[in-house]
């Protein structure tokens, strides 16, 4: 039963990306500055640290997937850049051992991977146009500052509601 509440946060995640992404496009003159949230990225980062590694494996193939075939063009970039950041995130944090700070941190810098990650891909499949200098600063800080004040707010709810859901488990 708590699988399918770890898949239903990440879809109700995955759907407040989706909204965030379309409520705050902006322009500055002819450049456009992007924000693109990873809210359900996040998500299954915490996951794959407070839970176990094959919980959030099965959550980053179903969501990367779902994530593949809203967004992509592409598809299997997401898939399995959300695995790869899984494996990376299990395979660091056996030194960290949960500790918060380092975690918010790890997951923020995830995003600044997976979406240098995503350009490099886009860019040598020559689906984007990639000049580095705007890349910088018209989607990766935008993207970071979103994504830092994002996780700010949902990283509380997150831990708390999985401290409850190991609590529940516990006491049965």
């Amino acid at each position: 039963m708590r699988s399918l509440y770890y898949f239903l946060i990440g879809i109700v995640l995955f759907y407040i990306d989706t909204i965030i992404g379309l409520v705050i496009p902006m322009q500055i003159g002819h450049k456009e500055i992007i924000f693109v949230p990873h809210l359900t990225l996040m998500y299954i980062l915490i996951i794959s640290v407070y839970r176990s590694f094959n919980v959030a494996i099965i959550l980053a193939i179903i969501l990367g997937l779902i994530t593949d075939l809203y967004f992509g063009s592409f598809y299997g970039l997401y898939l399995f850049g959300y695995i790869l950041l899984v494996v990376l995130m299990d395979f660091f944090f056996k030194s960290f051992y949960r500790d918060k700070a380092m975690l918010f941190v790890a997951t923020w810098l995830a995003v600044l991977v997976l979406e240098t990650y995503v350009a490099i891909i886009y860019g040598t499949l020559g689906l984007i146009h990639f000049n580095l200098l705007d890349f910088l600063l018209f989607r990766i800080i935008p993207t970071l500052i979103l994504n830092f004040l994002l996780l700010l707010i949902v990283f509380p709810f997150i831990t708390k509601f999985l401290r409850k859901v190991q609590i529940k488990i516990d006491s049965k």
